[in-house]
């Protein structure tokens, strides 16, 4: 499953601590994201950078939860969790006996390990950590290049416990591209 949905599913305020960190921890990705979202929304980039920050990031999820936006989405997620939530990482990538860094970052990744190993890892991750960060997680894992798992993309959709209750509004509008701009 892409990273895109989870901007719709997951709360306002963790939507703006997620986006808060990027603006902080990495000022290239925090522009290029307004950079993109300021078209879609009929305003310039200076426009936006002085809008509240809280109005300005309820616009960056809404645009983010469209599948023209899955590059911006799996970085700024990936940053977010790499910079807050390496313990969490190293844990999955040691139930798994995937060689990393301190951060939880692998180079190389083997072949699908199978619904049985991947059940137990998980079960390991939710009893030390929050639901929604190991869900946000375990999603853009399973979009890294490299992955792309089946049994992983089986769990994402089948077990209740990696499910996002749907906290934000629907999205109604696609983000303008290159393309459809």
């Amino acid at each position: 499953m892409p990273t895109h949905p989870l901007w719709s599913q997951i709360s306002p305020v963790l939507a703006n601590d997620i986006l808060l960190h990027t603006q902080k921890n990495n000022k290239k990705l925090y522009r290029t994201a307004v950079d993109i979202v300021a078209p879609n929304i009929g305003l310039r980039s200076v426009k936006i950078m002085e809008m509240p920050k809280v109005e300005r990031h309820g616009n960056f999820t809404r645009l983010l939860a469209h599948p023209q936006l899955e590059a911006l989405s799996f970085n700024i997620l990936s940053t977010w969790l790499v910079d807050n939530h390496a313990p969490m990482l190293c844990a999955w990538l040691n139930a798994l006996g995937v060689a990393h860094d301190e951060l939880g970052c692998a180079s190389s990744f083997p072949a699908d390990p199978g619904k049985a190993k991947l059940t137990a890892a998980i079960d390991t991750l939710l009893k030390q950590f929050d639901a929604t960060n190991v869900t946000i997680y375990l999603n853009a894992f399973n979009e890294i290049d490299d992955v792309h798992w089946a049994s992983l993309a089986e769990i994402l959709t089948s077990d209740a416990r990696l499910k996002i209750a749907s906290k934000a509004a629907p999205v109604t509008e696609a983000p303008k591209t290159a393309a459809t701009a």
